[in-house]
């Protein structure tokens, strides 16, 4: 990243005054963030007489942007864009009480069927591949055994001149 958009960037974290452009970027950063917690999923802690339970998620987060300016023009310019992405899943959850802490997670039924299918697919694929594979093969011999033999060129051979004489 040049040097001059990496020290706005880090201008408008600090809250510095700076380019409108760029406090959009740093605003778009920080409600991404805001909104990769495993509340956005379950809630906050709740806790009921001596035990506590916490919600547990798996956060995928993605921020992509970009700024410019230009002073190209009198008034020069500047301008930015972005977009961001926030994936949350339920993990499991988390029981304190006077035993300790305990985790306990939740199965994702579709992912334990994607491993299985991936695997048939792939075997299904390799018998798909292999019976070509063989059957190329077995048509490529068949051709060459069916082939008439090459006849004898035109102009004969010194054998067959002999046979004549």
């Amino acid at each position: 990243m040049p040097e001059n958009v990496s020290s706005r960037i880090r201008e408008a974290a600090s809250g510095r005054r700076t380019s409108p452009a760029l406090s959009v970027l740093s605003d778009l950063v920080r409600s991404t963030g805001a909104a990769a917690r495993s509340a956005t999923v379950f809630g906050d802690p709740v806790t009921s007489g001596g035990s506590t339970v916490v919600p547990v998620a798996r956060i995928t987060s993605l921020t992509s942007m970009g700024g410019g300016s230009s002073r190209l023009f009198a008034a020069g310019g500047d301008g930015a864009g972005g977009g961001g992405f926030v994936r949350a899943r339920p993990a499991g959850f988390i029981v304190l009480d006077e035993a300790g802490a305990r985790f306990h997670g939740i199965r994702q039924p579709v992912t334990m069927l994607v491993l299985p299918l991936a695997v048939v697919a792939g075997l299904t694929a390799a018998r798909i591949v292999g019976v070509s594979l063989r059957e190329a093969r077995r048509r490529r011999s068949l051709r060459a055994r069916c082939e008439p033999a090459a006849a004898p060129p035109a102009g004969g051979s010194a054998a067959g001149e002999e046979r004549n004489a």
